[in-house]
């Protein structure tokens, strides 16, 4: 080595060593800023420590208060489909009431706690549940769950939740995932982001001595114009397509929230009904089904029937033409597709139609289209 490459090795490493040391001052500006770590919350396996929004307990109130006949739970794909309003207009009597466990942008460990923690926890007996999915969702138990931990999830879990623990437990594997969590156990990166982002924004609001309620005002907004649901004209399409691995129900079934749900329903009495919606039509056809994607649906199917449940598919319903959609796999007429759900699944909503877990037609008799 020559006299004047030392010098260059030298500072190399003086900068390897800053960037690796310089991050831990976050420690210390986390100890000023929050004092004591938060706790790892209600699904430590996912080891965040991050504040928590409070339990929405109201929600149970207005279960029990409106005593609903229809229960429906999902995300976007539900909002933009059934208008509850119209749903009871053209029920059996016109009258009767739907209720929505509904928040965009979430997938199945929302469902799940909003199934049991709002819906059983209420004591409430609907005629059905109806859980609004797309392809794979149901056993994809970490899809969309980091992104809403301590937001959306925060609404419906309670302080402790083992049995989805274990199932988030199951599906964070692998030797990148640790050294993820040692990078952000030694650096606190999580913590620090939790402050230092609102920080920043309400900074920004209050620049130029905004008025009153203006902090609240420009959340809210920057949660709906940055929902992952709206963040362009497609991405509700994008985000659900088949990536990096196949479609396989038997290996990820157990991983999944689906057994979770269903022994709630049998323990409390709670009849459901797993509604797979129609992707956004290509050339005014269904969009093209991979044959893997087919077995899928076919398990899926087979496993629901079989453990006591029923499943619609919108999959190839000649009335879900390319019309009826607005962005994505989005719907944009509601009261069109209401009537269309009202129809196919009539036995749910005529009178007298449901006794308990009894129904006037077996569930293999709801699917809207065969041999898709």
């Amino acid at each position: 080595m020559t006299p004047r490459a030392r010098p260059s090795w030298v500072l190399i490493t003086l900068v390897v060593a800053g960037m690796a040391l310089v991050p831990l001052s976050l420690r210390g500006l986390n100890r000023v800023v929050t004092g004591e770590l938060p706790p790892l919350g209600y699904l430590p396996s996912l080891g965040l420590r991050v504040p928590h929004e409070p339990f929405r307990a109201e929600v149970v109130q207005d279960l029990q208060r409106g005593q609903p006949a229809w229960v429906f739970i999902g995300d976007s794909m539900l909002g933009t489909r059934i208008d509850p309003i119209h749903l009871g207009r053209i029920s059996s009597t016109g009258r009767e009431h739907a209720a929505f466990l509904y928040h965009a942008a979430t997938g199945p460990a929302w469902w799940y706690l909003a199934f049991k923690n709002q819906l059983a926890a209420s004591g409430v007996k609907p005629r059905m549940t109806f859980v609004f999915f797309r392809d794979t969702n149901l056993t994809d138990t970490m899809f969309r769950l980091e992104n809403q931990y301590g937001f959306a999830l925060d609404q419906v879990a309670s302080r402790s939740e083992p049995a989805l623990d274990a199932l988030v437990a199951r599906s964070r594997r692998g030797a990148w995932l640790g050294v993820h969590r040692a990078l952000d156990a030694a650096y606190e990166t999580t913590v620090a982001a939790s402050w230092m982002e609102p920080a920043v924004r309400r900074w920004f609001v209050r620049w130029g001595d905004p008025p009153p309620g203006a902090v609240e005002g420009f959340e809210w907004n920057l949660q709906q114009v940055f929902s992952v649901d709206t963040l362009r004209y497609d991405v509700g399409a994008d985000l659900e397509a088949e990536a990096g691995t196949s479609p396989d129900f038997a290996r990820d079934v157990d991983r999944s929230v689906l057994p979770l749900i269903m022994a709630l329903s049998r323990e409390h009495g709670l009849p459901v009904c797993f509604v797979r919606v129609q992707r956004r039509p290509v050339d005014n056809q269904p969009p093209t089904q991979s044959p893997a994607l087919r077995r899928y649906v076919a398990d899926l199917r087979q496993w629901i029937e079989s453990n006591g449940a029923f499943f619609h598919d919108d999959t190839g319903d000649p009335e879900l033409t390319l019309d009826l959609y607005s962005d994505g796999d989005h719907v944009g007429d509601r009261i069109r597709y209401t009537e269309i759900f009202r129809r196919r699944l009539d036995t749910f909503f005529a009178r007298g139609a449901v006794d308990g877990r009894r129904l006037d037609s077996a569930p293999g008799a709801l699917s809207a289209v065969e041999g898709r």
